[in-house]
């Protein structure tokens, strides 16, 4: 969980930020330290400063001389002073002064007197001569504040066009696997299906893009059922078809016989009739084959009608007639039903349905030798219904499909109830449950 929450975007991101910081830092703290390392060495060397400083005392002196400029005439020597942005000027005569002015440094707050100002910095001193009298100028330059400035907006500058390198760098990258999403997505719109999907990573981007590749092989597995089921619906058309198009020839040309009594005896019109029930029988069957397909391969959920009943009397009027028809085929059934009323929930007409298809199994398949059990008993809050018989020994013939037992298994589960087979040796039983309403329920339901 706590790798899951480090590799998400949010934390990515955070991540990013800090790295970014780190290294634009890193950069600004390289910058500044590069550029006051040029200034000292460079600007602040020596030479470099006499060579400024003798170009001031050069500038001034030719100032004055070409304006006879008086050492009393202030507002002059302040407009020279203004020119020059980084030079703090001092006129004085022996140990007086005479004029001060300039660019003040904060550290030369620790200097009580101009003269002590001039003994502990560099400067050019220069007697100069004014229109009443000559004079002694101290020139002091600060122009490496100006570099060193400039040096710190370079760094920070440098600082932000790092940061915003890296996160425009992370922000491309998340993207370009956006974009690369959307296309592969936009791939399998148009319907190229084997368009994979890449996806790397634990983040939501991963997350999103694995979802759709596994939305992807859904898409695919289901194409295949349907064009399956398509194909599987095709081949039972056509052979529904032609298994139903022979036994209604057959009937069509029988009545057509009986219709115009083209017939020379009581014997042959019985054996027509006989023949027309026959080809009738053999329809019921293939009819109802096709519903069970239908059934059970068709939509997932099967639209009923459910509605309560007393479960006592419902099975005794649904299995009576099955049980009868048994008995005329030769089975000997026992029956064995619970005398206390209970209340169920169910669709009458496919509970019929389950039921033909239980006793149409027994018919074809169970063997005569041993009695055919039917039971509907109650255990605890459900109502069991199971049909037992052996299994026929003289004739060895499965459904290829048990679509019929599948039918009743879907039509017990559509009603809240289950369906399973029991087989043990040669006894086969078939058995349905369905849930029982408790007492008290049955008004509110």
């Amino acid at each position: 969980m706590k790798g899951k929450r480090f590799s998400s975007l949010r934390y990515k991101q955070i991540l990013v930020l800090l790295f970014g910081a780190f290294v634009s830092f890193a950069m600004y703290l390289i910058v500044g330290t590069l550029g006051e390392y040029l200034v000292s060495t460079k600007h602040m060397a020596d030479d470099s400063v006499i060579k400024r400083l003798n170009k001031y005392q050069d500038s001034f002196e030719d100032y004055i001389a070409q304006n006879n400029i008086s050492v009393k005439n202030v507002r002059a020597i302040s407009r020279w002073v203004k020119g020059h942005k980084y030079i703090y000027l001092t006129i004085y005569d022996g140990e007086e002064i005479l004029y001060e002015s300039g660019f003040w440094n904060d550290s030369y707050s620790s200097y009580e007197t101009a003269a002590t100002l001039v003994e502990n910095c560099t400067q050019q001193e220069r007697d100069v001569t004014f229109s009443d009298g000559t004079y002694s100028v101290s020139i002091i330059d600060s122009s490496q504040i100006k570099w060193l400035d400039v040096v710190l907006y370079c760094s920070w500058i440098v600082f932000f066009i790092i940061f915003f390198i890296i996160i425009i760098l992370y922000n491309r990258r998340i993207i370009d696997r956006i974009a690369l999403l959307s296309k592969e997505v936009s791939l399998i719109e148009q319907g190229n299906l084997e368009q994979p999907i890449y996806h790397k990573g634990n983040d939501e981007i991963s997350l999103l893009a694995r979802n759709a590749d596994n939305m992807r092989h859904s898409i695919i597995t289901r194409y295949k059922s349907e064009k399956e089921a398509w194909e599987a619906n095709s081949e039972l058309i056509t052979s529904m078809s032609h298994d139903i198009r022979t036994p209604l020839t057959s009937l069509i040309g029988y009545l057509e016989i009986l219709e115009s009594k083209d017939y020379r005896s009581e014997e042959q019109l019985a054996k027509y009739i006989k023949s027309c029930k026959e080809k009738s029988i053999q329809l019921k069957d293939l009819s109802d084959k096709l519903f069970q397909y239908f059934l059970v391969f068709g939509k997932e959920n099967i639209l009923m009608e459910p509605e309560i009943f007393d479960a006592r009397i419902l099975l005794q009027q649904l299995l009576s007639e099955h049980v009868f028809h048994l008995n005329s085929l030769g089975f000997e059934v026992q029956t064995e039903f619970m005398d206390e009323p209970c209340s169920i929930i169910i669709d009458i007409q496919y509970l019929n349905r389950l039921f033909d298809n239980l006793f149409s199994n027994v018919r074809k398949y169970a063997g005569h030798g041993t009695p055919v059990i039917v039971r509907g008993s109650r255990e605890k809050n459900n109502l069991i219904i199971s049909i037992t018989n052996e299994i026929r020994t003289d004739l060895v013939f499965q459904e290829s499909t048990n679509i019929g037992l599948k039918t009743c298994r879907k039509i017990a589960q559509q009603m809240d109830g289950s369906f399973e087979i029991l087989t043990a040796e040669t006894r086969f039983t078939a058995r349905a449950t369905f849930p029982i309403i408790p007492a008290g329920k049955e008004s509110q339901t």
